[in-house]
């Protein structure tokens, strides 16, 4: 399965590598391919099924964490996507995974 991430906020390319080392942290996720694509997008393919669900949640947690507008557009491998930003923090886990169970 793979997953197309955008991030967009002011500066662009350190919310792109600090979200590709924080998934690179994530315990579960450390086995998925992840790569760095055109327009500071980042590409994870999935290893397993349990992984949308904790991917999901890293997303959430990392935008958590973010100061300002900062937005992370996620995009399903049925091209569904959603966007999801530091204001509506409380959608997070619905919204994200309205994306990533499919």
């Amino acid at each position: 399965m793979h997953v197309h991430m955008v991030v967009w906020g002011e500066p662009g390319e350190q919310h792109v590598a600090s979200l590709e080392s924080w998934l690179q942290l994530e315990p579960q996720l450390r086995r998925a391919p992840l790569r760095r694509g055109p327009e500071d997008q980042l590409v994870i393919t999935l290893p397993d099924d349990a992984a949308p669900k904790v991917l999901a949640s890293s997303l959430s947690t990392w935008l958590s964490t973010r100061i300002g507008d900062v937005r992370l557009n996620v995009t399903g491998p049925d091209r569904t996507s959603v966007e999801v930003t530091v204001a509506n923090i409380a959608d997070h886990d619905e919204l994200l995974g309205q994306v990533l169970r499919n």
